[in-house]
């Protein structure tokens, strides 16, 4: 035993205050300077504290005639970590875990040998020694997340992105495990940082499998600060637990300070936004972490991936905010209560309240292809049209020639008027020719039941009427009534001024049929 521990003397890891065992005692075995444990306490299943299993050991303490102490890298749960020189091998550096005998636990041990991750330390040996259990775990390094955060007063957010990264990995193997596994205790002092700047996770004491009944007695801490409530009140604790001590972590090593804790948040204590104690971090990560710090559990993250997706800045990470009163998924880019909104919303999910930070970057906007609705629209103009006139050409093929004025007899009494299809004129029952009637309509309308010949003579006026060197608004030149169906009507169906042009023959027999050549009408014998 060290003079210092001889002296009644405890020397605090944490601040170095010299604390006898008399204030240590008053003081709950804590350091007075700081509140940091210096003995592992025996409490009662009320909290009520009553006695020690021991104290934690000193500098240069000597633990198993070959392990030297340097320092206390962390307490918390039923155990304690130590940085250690092992003597038998050159002062080769490891973590050595001690744990009081009567409330060790052999889950811990078949825990870790069942894990293979390189930011898990494995077990090189373990020891019983003055009733408490040591286990020694492979580790090259003297740093914890915790002491890097003291001596930088804070890390800044681009040196903590790598250690913050490793960390998430290493909950996504656990969490991928069957059944899952939950660590429990995620605490800037259980993340170890080796000589290359690698991270270790070290303390499953009070690591449970997911699909467990019953927590573990043993398993029943929690860490002020760092412990969901869910944990503190215990009741049941799953991945997205872990989730909440992981951003608690990165809210402290961010910022010096401790979150506060789940049960002074629950009276109503609130948790000061990371963006109001240091500057540097990204507005989506900020938004992020605080949507993970839920008291909620069902409003964090459903899994570590798709917080590590923030962290990363992958850019097609999806990311869930506040709109209104509901979350949404605005393509890649969350947008908060006092943002707008570009872009198609997705299905609401389940409420986020983020309660601060300013909005995390928008993405470029979408290229939108041009509308194509005017080509569709005029291509269904022209293939109606198209189709109109096969209809109009074909709808009296084989039928009797219309007679004519000189030839036509009378009509049937009961003959139904023809209706125009043009919409320009709709003949009276008749059984004479009617005089020619002006239509209304700008341009000549074709024959309801005419001929293609008449139809031709139709187009030849229209043609004629579109030329700029004709007279408008004088008489027409020529008017020729045409019966058909029983009725009559004009043949000229315009006001203007049309130049004669020769009349395709008429018909004068069944006979025979048309030959249509531009400019001309010809029948064939």
């Amino acid at each position: 035993m060290s003079e210092t521990a001889a002296a009644d003397i405890h020397v605090c890891s944490k601040c170095e205050t010299r604390n006898t065992e008399a204030e240590a005692a008053a003081n709950l075995y804590r350091c007075i300077g700081c509140g940091q444990d210096l003995a592992h306490v025996d409490t009662a299943p009320n909290g009520a504290v009553r006695g020690i299993f021991g104290w934690l050991k000193q500098e240069n303490d000597l633990i198993g005639d070959r392990y030297r102490v340097k320092t206390v890298l962390g307490k918390g749960g039923f155990g304690a970590t130590y940085l250690v020189e092992d003597q038998r091998v050159n002062g080769k550096r490891r973590a050595l875990k001690e744990i009081p005998e009567l409330l060790f636990d052999e889950y811990e041990v078949s825990l870790l040998s069942s894990l293979e991750h390189p930011a898990i330390p494995d077990i090189a040996d373990r020891f019983t020694e003055a009733g408490m259990v040591y286990l020694v775990l492979k580790f090259g390094g003297n740093r914890t997340l915790q002491s890097e955060c003291r001596r930088m007063n804070g890390i800044p957010y681009a040196t903590l992105k790598p250690w913050a990264l490793e960390l998430g990995n290493v909950l996504s193997y656990l969490h991928s495990r069957t059944p899952p596994i939950i660590h429990r205790d995620l605490k800037p002092e259980n993340v170890l940082l080796d000589e290359g700047d690698r991270v270790m996770l070290i303390d499953f004491g009070i690591a449970k499998a997911s699909d467990s009944g019953m927590t573990r007695t043993l398993g029943r801490a929690a860490s002020h600060g760092f412990s969901p409530p869910e944990q503190v009140l215990g009741t049941g604790t799953d991945q997205r637990s872990d989730i909440y001590a992981y951003a608690a972590t990165l809210y402290f090593a961010l910022t010096g300070k401790t979150p506060a804790a789940a049960h002074e948040r629950v009276a109503g204590k609130p948790l000061v936004p990371i963006a109001e104690l240091v500057q540097g971090v990204p507005a989506a990560v900020d938004a992020a972490l605080s949507r993970a710090l839920s008291l909620n559990i069902n409003e964090r993250q459903a899994n570590i991936e798709e917080l590590l997706a923030v962290l990363e800045e992958k850019p097609h990470a999806a990311v869930e905010a506040m709109v209104g009163d509901r979350t949404v998924r605005v393509g890649d880019i969350a947008f908060g209560p006092a943002m707008g909104r570009t872009g198609p919303l997705s299905q609401p999910l389940h409420s986020v309240p983020l309660g601060h930070g300013t909005p995390p970057p928008v993405s470029a906007p979408v290229a939108v292809a041009p509308a194509r609705w005017p080509l569709l629209a005029g291509g269904a103009a022209v293939l109606a049209l198209i189709i109109g006139g096969a209809a109009y050409l074909m709808r009296d093929k084989g039928a009797e020639p219309a007679p004519t004025a000189a030839t036509a007899g009378p009509a049937p009494a009961a003959q139904p008027p023809a209706v125009a299809t043009t919409g320009v004129a709709v003949p009276a029952p008749a059984t004479a020719v009617a005089p020619a009637i002006p239509a209304p309509s700008p341009a000549p309308a074709a024959p309801a039941g005419g001929s293609e010949a008449d139809l031709l003579n139709l187009l030849h006026k229209t043609r004629s009427e579109s030329e700029p060197d004709k007279t408008i608004d004088q008489p027409p030149k020529r008017t020729e009534s045409i019966v058909s169906g029983g009725g009559t009507r004009a043949s000229s169906a315009s006001s203007r001024s049309v130049e004669p042009r020769p009349a395709p023959p008429k018909h004068d027999s069944d006979e025979g049929g048309w030959s249509i050549t531009p400019g001309q009408t010809q029948k064939i014998r």
